[in-house]
């Protein structure tokens, strides 16, 4: 009896068969990268909560919220301070507050030996997974440092609230020393902390660079004017941040570039303008207008006073962004 050869695909079948298989794996790649995004999403919601109950608990022990640094040499960072209180005590525990951050003055400041060695850890609860952007800066201050996606809240940044050297109407600026009882608009309509994003590491002059959400316009150090009072040949107060961006040509790297320093460009931000702002930053001297910015789809998470996370939309009406900003503004805000 003849027998009869095994039946084979043929190059037509094959053909269709990968077809299928191409336009399932097309079908799925999508839901599958929004399903990593929404566990990135989560646990960079888990960060801030850490991060908003790192605050109750300071406020519960000491009666008051760490401020932000008065002195630039002596300026460790609201981030620092919380250390104890995001299970990192053994980290702070290396950390001498008696000894200077920085050395020197002006832009010739450098990274105080003493604290080399913690000033360069990099910690996952500092970092939003969906960033994914390198933390570790070396081309600053002469020294390694860590950087960080969450920073804290100066203010609404309208009028001399930019200015974090005076009085804000947020609830950080120097040598702040605020507490619940300040937060008059409530617990739950004041914003303390949210994201933004990893600088490049670089400083450079001409064009816009194509990462122009982790870059801050540059406006020229020295001249300034006292306290409140705007910052000479700057963009002074409540300006088009569109058009002072584009106007300098100088742009800096080290956004978020220091979880230990407590510098405004490294670990603040305020409400001035709405989060994703489109174009980037503006700051001289550390001082200035930053966003809450994130790689989040059309939005960036924020911690409020109560210790809740909101996700708010890059779309959010800006009058009520900006009266989340402040801690006593008595404004009507809308939802969000």
């Amino acid at each position: 009896m003849r027998k009869q050869k095994p039946k084979a695909f043929t190059l037509v079948e094959l053909l269709v068969v990968i077809a299928i298989i191409g336009v399932l794996v097309g079908l799925l790649l999508p839901a599958v990268q929004a399903a990593r995004e929404a566990a990135r999403r989560m646990e960079c919601t888990n960060n801030l909560k850490q991060f908003a109950l790192a605050l109750h608990n300071y406020e519960s022990t000491f009666r008051v919220f760490p401020g932000l640094p008065d002195s630039s040499n002596y300026g460790f960072s609201v981030q620092a301070r919380l250390l104890p209180f995001i299970e990192q005590k053994n980290l702070q525990d290396l950390i001498d507050f008696q000894q200077p951050l920085m050395l020197g003055s002006g832009g010739s400041q450098t990274l105080n030996p003493v604290h080399e060695m913690v000033a360069q850890q990099e910690l996952a609860l500092m970092l939003c997974p969906s960033d994914g952007y390198p933390a570790t800066f070396t081309s600053y201050n002469s020294g390694v440092f860590a950087g960080t996606n969450y920073v804290i809240c100066s203010g609404s940044g309208v009028d001399h609230n930019y200015d974090t050297r005076a009085r804000t109407d947020g609830m950080f600026w120097w040598g702040s020393a605020t507490g619940f009882r300040d937060m008059t608009d409530g617990s739950s309509n004041t914003v303390v902390l949210s994201e933004t994003l990893i600088g490049t590491g670089q400083d450079s002059s001409g064009p816009t660079p194509e990462v122009a959400e982790r870059v801050m316009a540059k406006y020229p150090g020295g001249g300034m004017g006292p306290p409140g009072m705007g910052f000479t040949g700057a963009p002074g107060q409540n300006p088009d941040l569109a058009v002072a961006a584009m106007a300098t040509g100088q742009w800096h790297g080290f956004r978020g570039g220091a979880w230990i320093w407590g510098r405004e460009h490294t670990t603040t931000f305020n409400t001035y303008a709405s989060p994703n702002f489109a174009f980037p930053d503006v700051m001289r001297n550390g001082f200035g207008w930053f966003a809450a910015r994130s790689q989040h789809p059309g939005g960036a998470n924020i911690a409020l006073g109560d210790g809740s996370v909101r996700f708010v939309p890059d779309s959010i009406d800006l009058a009520t962004w900006r009266g989340l900003g402040t801690r006593a503004g008595g404004e009507v805000l809308r939802d969000f």
